[in-house]
C-alpha cells in the first residue's frame, strides 16, 4: 500500500443471507449468496476506477463496501491504512476519527430522485451536510457555499435552483444536485452508483465530463460502477484510470482502458467486449456477423455457484486436460453434451431424434458436429450407449473421467502486476497448445 492510497481492501467477502444456527432446525436449508469473494483492489488519490459487469455481479456491493456502507463478512476495508469497521467499532489505537473517514466517502445514488428528499427545497437539502460537518457556519455562510457548490455543477441561476423541489428538476438536474451534495463535504473518494445508466445518452456525456472537471479541481477520487464498458471507457481514458471486471462476485481482470477494450485477456471481458456496440456502422456489422464467444447466455445460481472457475459452465475457451489432444470445437461440443446430461435434457434419446429406434450413430450425430476420433470417440461412443441404456449418470461419469478441465477442478487467483487477469489459459502451461496446436479435430493418438 503506497501513501497515496486512500481506499484499500484486502481479500473482502459480502456474503448475504447466511443460515443463522437455528435455520437448519426449521428446515432452512438455503446457502447465502456471496455478492463479493476475496476480492482486494486499492484507489489511490485522485484515482479513476471503473466497475463493469452483468447485474449481479456484486459491482455494487463491491462499492459500498469501499465506502464503508456495507460491513464485510470477511477481509479488511481500510481507509488511509486504518481498519473503517475497526474504527467504528471502537478501536482505542485508531488515530483516524471515524466521523471523519465517514464524511471522506460519498456516495451518488443510481437514482436521484430517490436520494432527494421530495418535500424540501435544494438548499435545503444540501445545508443539512454543512449542518452536520461545518456547524460553525452560519446560516449566509452555508447559503453562499451551496450557491457556489451549485455553480460548480452548472445550475445556474444558483438562487433559481436553490428554491426549488425534486419533481420541479429534470433527471440530469436532480443528478448534479446529488454530485454537489456529495462534494459539499470535500470527500476524498465518490462511489458513483450507476450515476448516469438513468439518463439519455447527450446527458451522460455531460455528467461525466462534469465528474472528470472536479475530480482534477477538487482532486477527488471516483469509484464508478456501470453495467456499460462503453461509459466506463469514456470516463476512464479522459481521466487515467483503471476498470475493473465483475463476474459473479470475483474481480476477473483489470486493467487500464486500452488493455481491457483493446486486448482483453479474459474470456468473460471479451464476452463485455463483444456485446458493447460499435459507432462504426462497417464493425458493427461485422460484430454482429460473428458467434457470440459464450457457450452459454445462462449465468449461474449466484446460490450454487460452479466449481473452479465461475465462468467455465460459459467459456468458449475452457482448457482441455493436458492428455487429452482434441479441437477447441469438438471439445466444448463434449462439454456441451455433459452439460445436458447433467441437466436431464437427454433422458429420452427417442423424442430427441424423434424415433422409436434410436441408434447410437443417431445421437452421435444429433449431438456432434465434428468427427472425433480415438480415444476420444471410444469414450463418447461409450457414453452414448449408456445414454441409450437408460444410465445418464454413467455417461455424464465416463465423459468427466476423460474430459474434465482444470478450469472445473481449480479457481484461477487474481496475481499482482499491472494488468492481472484470474483466468487458467494465463497460467496454464497447455494454454498454448489449446490456442494454436488442436487442430486434428481430436484424431487417434499415437
Amino acid at each position: 500500500m503506497s501513501d497515496d492510497t486512500i481506499v484499500s481492501l484486502s481479500d473482502v467477502t459480502v456474503e448475504f443471507g447466511s443460515p443463522g444456527l437455528l435455520d437448519p432446525l426449521r428446515g432452512r436449508t438455503e446457502s447465502g449468496v456471496r455478492a463479493v469473494d476475496a476480492v482486494s483492489l486499492e484507489i489511490e488519490s485522485n484515482d479513476v476506477v471503473a466497475l463493469v459487469g452483468e447485474s449481479g455481479c456484486g459491482k455494487t456491493t463491491l462499492g459500498k463496501t469501499a465506502v464503508g456502507l456495507q460491513r464485510p463478512t470477511d477481509g479488511t476495508v481500510s481507509y488511509r491504512g486504518q481498519d473503517i469497521w475497526a474504527t467504528r467499532d471502537g478501536d482505542s489505537s485508531a488515530t483516524i476519527p471515524f466521523e471523519e473517514i465517514r464524511h471522506s466517502l460519498q456516495i451518488v445514488h443510481q437514482d436521484p430522485g430517490s436520494s432527494l428528499n421530495g418535500n424540501r427545497t435544494v438548499l435545503s437539502s444540501l445545508g443539512d451536510p454543512l449542518r452536520r460537518w461545518q456547524p460553525e457556519l452560519s446560516a449566509e455562510q452555508r447559503e453562499a457555499t451551496i450557491y457556489q457548490v451549485l455553480e460548480r455543477v452548472g445550475l445556474t441561476p444558483v438562487e433559481t435552483y436553490a428554491t426549488r423541489f425534486p419533481h420541479q428538476l429534470s433527471g440530469g438536474e436532480r443528478q448534479r444536485i446529488a454530485l454537489g451534495r456529495a462534494l459539499l463535504v470535500q470527500p476524498d473518494l465518490v462511489l458513483a452508483d450507476e450515476a448516469v445508466s438513468a439518463l439519455d445518452v447527450s446527458l451522460r456525456i455531460e455528467m461525466m465530463d462534469l465528474m472528470l472537471e472536479l475530480q482534477s479541481t477538487v482532486e477527488t477520487s471516483f469509484l464508478f460502477v456501470s453495467h456499460d464498458l462503453a461509459n466506463a471507457r469514456y470516463l476512464t481514458e479522459r481521466a487515467g484510470g483503471r476498470i475493473g471486471v465483475m463476474y459473479l462476485g470475483k474481480l476477473v481482470e483489470i486493467g487500464t482502458p486500452t488493455e481491457i477494450i483493446e486486448s482483453p485477456q479474459h474470456p468473460y471481458t471479451k464476452l463485455l467486449r463483444w456485446a458493447t456496440p460499435e459507432l462504426d456502422p462497417s464493425l458493427a456489422r461485422k460484430a454482429k456477423a460473428e458467434t457470440p464467444p459464450v457457450r452459454s447466455i445462462d449465468v449461474p445460481d449466484p446460490t450454487s455457484l460452479p466449481s473452479g472457475c465461475r465462468f467455465h459452465p460459459r467459456c468458449p475457451k475452457m482448457l482441455p486436460p493436458e492428455t487429452v489432444e482434441i479441437d477447441q470445437k469438438a471439445y466444448n461440443e463434449v462439454l456441451d453434451v455433459r452439460e445436458r446430461l447433467d441437466d436431464g435434457e437427454l433422458s429420452e434419446p427417442a423424442a430427441l431424434l424423434a424415433t422409436d429406434d434410436p441408434t447410437q450413430q443417431g445421437l452421435y450425430d444429433e449431438l456432434f458436429s465434428v468427427e472425433l476420433g480415438g480415444q476420444n470417440r471410444e469414450v463418447v461412443e461409450r457414453a452414448l450407449c449408456a445414454v441409450l441404456d437408460d444410465e445418464p449418470e454413467q455417461a455424464s461419469e465416463l465423459l468427466r473421467k476423460r474430459f474434465e478441465s482444470i478450469c472445473e477442478r481449480s479457481e484461477p487467483a487474481l496475481p499482482d502486476g499491472d494488468h492481472p487477469v484470474a483466468c487458467h489459459l494465463e497460467t496454464s502451461e497447455s494454454a498454448t497448445d489449446s490456442s494454436d496446436g488442436r487442430t486434428d479435430g481430436g484424431a487417434p493418438e499415437d
